[in-house]
This record gives C-alpha cells, sequence and structure tokens, in this order.
C-alpha cells in the first residue's frame, strides 16, 4: 500500500513544483531560475519537519514515505538544478552556475536543519 501513497503523493508534488515554478517565473523578468530555487528550498525545509516529526512519532512510518519519498521527492528537483547551474554557466559566468549550485546545497541544508528542530 505504501507505493500507492508514493505514486499518488509524488503526483501532487510534481504538480505542484510545476504549478509554482510557473507562477514565479511567470511573475519574475529573470533568467535567473528563481522557481528552481524556492522550491528546492522549502522542499528542504518541509523535509526537515517532515523528518522532525517522523522521529518524534508524529507521523506514521508510511506517512513519512509518502510525504517524504513521494511529495518532497517529485516536488524538489536536483536535475533541474544541475541543468539550470550549467545553464548558468555557459550563458552568463561560471560563478553565477556555481553559485546556483553550491548556495541552493548550502542554503536547503540549513533549512532542512531548521525544520528539523522547529518541530521541537
Amino acid at each position: 500500500m505504501a507505493w500507492l501513497l508514493v505514486a499518488i503523493f509524488g503526483a501532487l508534488g510534481a504538480i505542484s513544483r510545476y504549478l509554482l515554478d510557473r507562477a514565479i517565473m511567470g511573475r519574475l523578468a529573470s533568467d535567473f531560475p528563481v522557481g528552481t530555487l524556492v522550491i528546492n528550498l522549502s522542499g528542504a525545509l518541509i523535509l526537515g519537519i517532515v523528518v522532525g516529526l517522523a522521529t518524534r512519532n508524529i507521523l506514521s512510518t508510511e506517512d513519512t514515505i509518502a510525504i517524504g519519498d513521494g511529495f518532497i521527492g517529485a516536488y524538489t528537483t536536483f536535475s533541474t538544478l544541475t541543468f539550470e547551474s550549467l545553464t548558468l554557466a555557459n550563458a552568463d559566468s561560471i560563478s553565477l552556475g556555481i553559485l546556483n549550485m553550491v548556495g541552493t546545497v548550502v542554503a536547503a541544508t540549513i533549512l532542512a536543519y531548521l525544520g528539523l528542530h522547529i518541530v521541537e
């Protein structure tokens, strides 16, 4: 049954990512991938909260897998981050591409940590 929940939550995560990215990028006149940045950072924060709830036995294992692997796994996107960082590096400068990649990973790690401790 967990696989079905992962599939359902994964579909919801992918749709959420698509709609949020379109909404953000539709409002900004920027070549910088702000939509992907917002999605990956918010996903890291949410995942931290989910893990915090799971470690305190507030979420069941099945719910944690459905939300973490399903929704957050489909909502966030490392492959798009990588592609957009390479595109930035090729189009503008290598430093902007590296800043996007490294900055996102560092900020996401910090937000996941904060999310984990929000539920304390």
